[in-house]
């Protein structure tokens, strides 16, 4: 596992990546800007040594919590909490993540999950905080089924969908779940879910661009939805309403070309109105988990089985057969005469397929006339 080995100076790129996480926000477009036109480590320079670039632009925005963040250890810190900082190029990098226009520029991760590993066969799985019991149930079905059939399961550690993925993601055998937080990994939120975060943990891994310590703020939260996307071939959205930040993770994942999914529900619920509009913007609708494996799975050995209803002992009957079976009645005898003149078949007709039909239990003959036998 990578370690905050090489974090203990900003002139290294580890160390530089580390640095900037704590002086800027990950969703600061100048800052982006400048990340582009210099790069991390150069950039960092630049603000370090006399707080201007090359052209004698004052960096303003990295100053402001520069002298602070230059006093942490970043490798003390680390050691503390038992948490690592990955870096593009690190072997546990997801490769995901590249796909990103602006991709993390450092992650901390804390969790004995390969987070390279994990995103390799991975699904996200978001929706509403305030859901309903129908909402969480799919969720939670969903994510059970999936974790069982080896999919990590990734989510944001939210009340509601996000939570009942994760749960059921744990329930299962050999289940592994990885959420991605607004918060530093070492700040749980929500507190509630303080216990369900230790467990995510323990068995499979939390992450984070924020840096240790770092508290949860809204656009945190909808720069980190981006994250999960990326860790992800694919997302489903189970329950969202038209303004949920969870379809903020769907629009990141239809922008990176991943596989978009909704959940549908009733049409007079508003907490299913952002999933309805996401199936009319082109997202896949899905009710399982064999559906989803379906769509992000390995081609030919993730295929769901084909759905159809309860087999009835009229649908293979040929079809003079059914024509007739169709105007016996199961309380009342009905005349040979009334069937040929309902069905509009011949006599001989109409006689052949009443004795297939005695033959296999689905009609009796009685005194005056025929009637129909089972279900």
């Amino acid at each position: 596992m990578t370690s905050c080995t090489g974090t203990g100076s900003w002139r290294s790129d580890r160390g530089s990546r580390a640095l900037l996480s704590r002086i800027a926000e990950p969703y600061d477009e100048s800052v982006r800007v400048l990340v582009a036109e210099h790069g991390v480590q150069d950039l960092v320079g630049y603000a370090v040594t006399d707080g201007r670039n090359p052209d004698g632009v004052p960096l303003t925005r990295l100053l402001s919590r520069l002298e602070r963040s230059l006093a942490v250890d970043e490798g003390s810190v680390c050691r503390a909490l038992r948490v690592r900082l990955l870096v593009p190029g690190d072997e546990e990098w997801p490769t995901g993540l590249d796909d990103l226009v602006w991709p993390p520029w450092a992650l901390w991760v804390k969790g004995p999950a390969r987070l390279d590993e994990a995103s390799a066969r991975a699904v996200a799985l978001v929706g509403a905080r305030a859901s309903s019991t129908y909402g969480d149930e799919v969720a939670a079905r969903i994510s059970f089924s999936l974790a069982e059939r080896g999919f990590t399961i990734v989510s944001g550690a939210a009340y509601g969908i996000d939570a009942a993925a994760h749960r059921a993601a744990l329930a299962a055998d050999d289940g592994l779940t990885v959420a991605v937080l607004a918060s530093g990994v070492d700040v749980p939120y929500p507190r509630a879910n303080s216990a369900l975060l230790e467990r995510i943990a323990e068995v499979g891994a939390t992450v984070s661009e924020t840096p240790p310590g770092g508290a949860p703020a809204r656009m945190r939260f909808l720069s980190r939805n981006r994250i999960i996307a990326a860790l992800s071939a694919g997302t489903v959205v189970v329950e969202a309403g038209l303004r949920s930040g969870a379809r903020s993770t769907v629009k990141h994942a239809r922008e990176l070309g991943r596989h978009v999914m909704a959940v549908p529900g009733p049409v007079t619920s508003a907490l299913s109105a952002g999933c309805h509009e996401e199936i009319r913007a082109g997202a896949t609708l899905v009710s399982d988990a064999a559906e989803v494996a379906e769509l992000v799975g390995r081609i030919g050995e993730d295929l769901a089985p084909p759905k159809r209803g309860p087999v009835e002992a009229q649908d293979d009957l040929d079809p003079e057969v059914r024509r007739v079976w169709q105007w016996l009645r199961p309380r009342r005898s009905v005349s040979v005469d009334e069937v040929m003149v309902r069905s509009g078949l011949g006599l001989g007709e109409v006689l052949v397929a009443l004795s297939e039909l005695e033959h296999r239990g689905m009609a009796e003959q009685l005194l005056d006339g025929w009637k129909r036998r089972g279900s």
